[in-house]
């Protein structure tokens, strides 16, 4: 089974802000004030001391309440919009500061550049909170940050990563109006490209080809360079039934020399996509190349041929695959097909009976890494004969670019019961760069 993930994520980043502190907040944009203003800035003069006893929260109310009966009259002054403002967002109320700073400009446009950057400086915090909660798996509190960020700054950094979580969740029409909204907004260039590609996907998804394909067109104008997008451009066209563009496409891709590792794995993915197995497999060749122990590029080349009925070529890369991964049942199917489509039957039996002795096997297992010199490989192991609770232990080695051992670690698993998965996880910690993963079945295994 190949792997086809062709959604674009991409890479969040914290960012700083520099702003004024709250005490001179617009201090020159909105100077006049009366006596409900003037209460409403000692309140949040107090409030942004460290020595007052007490609450902000209770200070930053007691500000609003000040301020209540100038926001009523027909005419308040600039002043009371922007101190309003600035309680509401030390009262984390997005809407409501949002309902005065938008009010604020309107009435006083000298203060448009200083609004802008209380927003981008409320933002900033939020949008932190969101990335810091994607690190820790928590998307539930991540989509909460992106999504009151947005109320307070309209920016495609918070926007997409927002529209991305529920495109995760399968909510694609919300995902859809906030992918639309990034791409209204522009800025950020990666932003862009994940609000594009992703867009047209979800299009395409719900049957308005048109519409991604219209989208996919104007980037790929916009973006000769971007190999998924131009990738999934191609298989947009061949889905629409325009065969000929986008066979162009992918024969303007496969000609090109200046591909990384990853790209001409996307190229691959796309082609297999589009059914196209020969040319699927020049891709993942081209990959194989620039890194011959990635396992899921081995997978996908050896699936691939397959597929391509290039049996002879499969033949020895499913060989490596069992050799490397030798609890994997697949690789085992993989070579024992390639034996009996070249017609040697005897050979394909004997891999059979390899596969069918395995007491456990491993689904999916997989690097990753997981942060500045930090890889793991997880996966699933599966008990199909041996006694629940057995104690087992794979070396597993992580690789460098020439297959070199780099650093070693023992799996130490207790198997479920019989029929049953259960996940694993094995964390490294190495300077060296890990371009792939093995393990064997030298290790032990042993009742409970």
């Amino acid at each position: 089974m190949l792997r086809t993930w062709l959604r674009l994520g991409f890479a969040a980043f914290s960012i700083a802000a520099f702003g004024l502190p709250a005490h001179l907040f617009a201090q020159d944009c909105a100077e006049k004030g009366n006596q409900h203003t003037r209460s409403a800035d000692v309140e949040l003069s107090y409030a942004a001391r460290r020595d007052d006893p007490q609450p902000k929260e209770k200070r930053y109310a007691r500000a609003l309440e000040k301020l209540e009966p100038t926001l009523a009259d027909d005419d308040p002054p600039a002043r009371a919009y922007l101190l309003a403002a600035q309680a509401y967002l030390g009262l984390r109320d997005y809407a409501g500061a949002d309902s005065m700073l938008t009010t604020l400009t309107s009435v006083a446009p000298a203060c448009t550049d200083l609004v802008n950057e209380a927003r981008f400086n409320a933002w900033v915090p939020l949008y932190n909170m969101g990335i810091n909660a994607l690190r820790a798996d928590d998307q539930a509190g991540a989509l909460d940050a992106f999504l009151q960020a947005n109320v307070i700054y309209a920016d495609s950094r918070s926007i997409t990563n927002a529209a991305n979580i529920y495109q995760r969740q399968e909510e694609n029409a919300l995902a859809m109006e906030l992918y639309e909204q990034a791409l209204a907004i522009g800025g950020d260039p990666e932003m862009v490209r994940a609000a594009s590609i992703n867009l047209a996907e979800l299009l395409r998804i719900d049957g308005r080809d048109e519409e991604a394909l219209a989208i996919y067109s104007d980037y790929a104008a916009e973006h000769p360079d971007d190999v998924l997008g131009l990738l999934n451009y191609a298989v947009a066209l061949m889905d629409a039934g325009e065969e000929e563009p986008a066979q162009q496409l992918f024969a303007d891709l496969l000609m090109r020399d200046d591909l990384s590792f990853r790209q001409w794995s996307q190229v691959g993915i796309g082609l297999y996509r589009a059914q196209n197995f020969e040319q699927a497999a020049e891709a993942f060749e081209r990959a194989h190349e620039l890194n011959s122990v990635n396992k899921e590029t081995m997978e996908n080349l050896a699936n691939t041929y397959y597929q391509a009925k290039r049996y002879a070529d499969l033949l020895p890369l499913a060989d490596v695959l069992v050799d490397r991964y030798p609890f994997e049942s697949i690789n085992y199917n993989l070579l024992a097909n390639a034996h009996r489509e070249l017609d040697d039957p005897e050979a394909a039996l004997a891999v059979l009976e390899l596969r069918d002795a395995l007491e456990f096997e491993f689904l999916r297992s997989q690097l990753a890494a997981t942060g500045e010199g930090m890889y793991s490989v997880e996966g699933q192991v599966m008990n199909k004969s041996a006694t629940a609770g057995s104690e087992i232990t794979v070396p597993i080695e992580l690789l460098d670019e020439e297959g070199q051992v780099v650093i070693s670690e023992d799996l130490l698993l207790a198997l479920p019961a019989e029929g049953e998965a259960s996940s694993f996880l094995v964390e490294f910690e190495i300077e060296e760069a890990v371009s792939g993963f093995r393990y064997s079945a030298g290790g032990s295994t042993s009742d409970s």
